[in-house]
């Protein structure tokens, strides 16, 4: 945590702002590698692939965001790696990302640690307010909610954290690769249930990287 990303003071909604102005011009949908059911927007989903939306082996859920990271910034424990993101995610298009998780101790000697969820309202709860979400609901899921990605239209797919394994290079830079669990949501995905993981890196210089979920997911 050797520098500070962003003021974290000046944040804000304007964070909110940020996000509105940079969402990536990703039309095409994501490449899918899966052999399951895929459906890939939410009209399909919610209407000509009911079939697929009720399979009981789930289907193909993808996102892939740029992200910032906050850790290092003020006001941010040193134990703590919250950020947003934007990007795409399967069904919904354009979408905004929000995670926050903690470092189980120190990097080793090889400079691996991990880190599980910790809930991510707290340190976006106005951010997450601003776009039209429960923060209480959000808190009131039985398992913690550490990231969140969300359309800002009503539809929100939660995760927690399983375990994340992360490693530190001699620049700071991180590599990892984490399990994850889908725990509920909002709108299409309020009742998802699912597993899957996400590769990611983030730069130790800028504290901006990326992120690419792979997930089975089931919408009970």
């Amino acid at each position: 945590m050797k520098k500070s990303y962003l003021s974290w003071s000046v944040l804000g909604f304007a964070l909110v702002l940020t996000l509105n102005s940079c969402v990536q011009e990703e039309a095409a949908p994501l490449t899918m590698e899966e052999s399951l059911p895929v459906v890939e927007s939410m009209t399909d989903l919610v209407s000509g692939s009911e079939n697929l939306r009720k399979s009981p082996n789930g289907v193909v859920y993808q996102e892939k965001f740029s992200n910032q990271s906050l850790a290092g910034s003020e006001g941010i424990p040193p134990y703590a790696f919250p950020g947003f993101g934007t990007g795409n995610a399967t069904y919904i298009g354009k979408s905004y990302s929000f995670f926050n998780q903690y470092a189980n101790g120190a990097p080793n000697e090889f400079g691996e640690v991990t880190t599980v969820a910790a809930p991510v309202t707290e340190f976006f709860a106005d951010q997450l307010t601003a776009l039209g979400l429960d923060v209480a609901q959000i808190d009131a899921c039985a398992k913690t909610v550490s990231t969140l990605t969300t359309d800002g239209k009503g539809n929100t797919i939660w995760f927690t954290n399983v375990l994340n394994n992360a490693k530190f290079d001699q620049d700071g830079n991180i590599t990892f690769e984490a399990q994850i669990e889908i725990v509920g949501g909002t709108g299409i995905f309020a009742k998802a249930s699912g597993n899957g993981t996400v590769k990611g890196n983030v730069s130790g210089t800028t504290g901006q990287g990326t992120t690419l979920v792979r997930a089975n997911i089931f919408f009970n």
